[in-house]
């Protein structure tokens, strides 16, 4: 007996749950985008139809065990024509696709789910004005998806906390880009905010600093698409609008611990990070220190 399922714009059976969820992120609250890091210790199948656009990565042989087959099939009988591939597959669906998936043994997948709304969100346009082709081929062939789905993967892999919006955002952004669902853009050497946009901006991050942020509310006080913001923004900061945010409210969080007016929870808190957990990790990745290990080099 199957399973039946609805993730974002996908819907379809599953000869059953997954085994192990390492992540997941619901599209509520996220603009219709929706993040799942799942994994079957035995053979299955699953029959899926996507309304949106799909982008995903098989990964046979979970834990170093024998290699696994998969078999994707244009079609949710399974009796089409199929791809059959041993080891790893990236795949990408877009709308109106219909198939039929089948694992021969352990494996994991990651996979990246948008609403019609979140696509058309980020390229402006209404989704029949893009051309997606369906494609299955080989991992290799597509490892900055794989990368970008794996990061995505470990920031979903906390139960503590709901992902960040900003973050997710511009993953998914990069994911369309690798993909191939979406083509990029050609270089511009001139791309960069006017002095009126970055001081929007600034003061944008700076009111919301405590608050979760959205690449498309930066993009819209800039008055911008969001693939064009991120490039603009990198030109004028050096550095994504994620990776800029997080330097604020790093430096943030450190004036307040260093004031010692507050806990490590109300600085973090403060400084916009869900819990002082999260900000010490922040802190090690950023700066190779815990906060308070930060905080005493600085006053020393």
């Amino acid at each position: 007996m199957s399973v039946p399922f609805v993730n974002a714009s996908v819907q379809g059976d599953l000869s059953a749950p997954p085994d192990r969820i390492f992540g997941q992120i619901p599209a509520s609250g996220l603009d219709g985008i929706a993040f799942l890091d799942f994994a079957y210790e035995t053979a299955g199948f699953s029959t899926h139809r996507v309304g949106g656009l799909l982008v995903g990565t098989w990964h046979g042989g979970w834990y170093g065990l024998s290699r696994t087959t998969l078999t994707f099939s244009d079609g949710p009988t399974g009796n089409e024509p199929c791809d059959e591939r041993s080891g790893e597959a990236f795949v990408l669906r877009g709308p109106g696709y219909a198939g039929r998936t089948l694992w021969s043994g352990p494996c994991r997948g990651r996979y990246l789910a948008f609403m019609p709304a979140a696509v058309e969100r980020m390229i402006e346009a209404p989704l029949s004005h893009l051309r997606i082709d369906s494609i299955t081929c080989d991992l290799t062939e597509r490892m900055t998806v794989s990368h970008l789905l794996a990061a995505l993967g470990q920031a979903a892999s906390g139960h503590d906390s709901a992902a960040d919006a900003l973050l997710v955002d511009s993953v998914a952004l990069a994911v369309l880009r690798a993909s191939g669902a979406l083509s990029s853009p050609p270089s511009r050497k001139s791309a960069a905010l006017t002095a009126r946009q970055a001081r929007r901006v600034r003061d944008l991050v700076a009111e919301r600093i405590d608050a979760p942020l959205s690449l498309g509310e930066m993009a819209a006080v800039a008055g911008l698409s969001e693939g064009y913001f991120v490039r603009a923004f990198k030109g004028t900061f050096g550095v994504t609008p994620y990776q800029y945010v997080l330097r604020e409210r790093v430096t943030l969080a450190q004036s307040l611990i260093r004031s010692g007016t507050v806990s490590l929870s109300e600085a973090a808190l403060r400084a916009g990070f869900p819990d002082a957990r999260r900000m010490g990790r922040t802190f090690r990745k950023m700066i190779g220190r815990s906060p308070t290990e930060a905080t005493r080099l600085q006053r020393a």
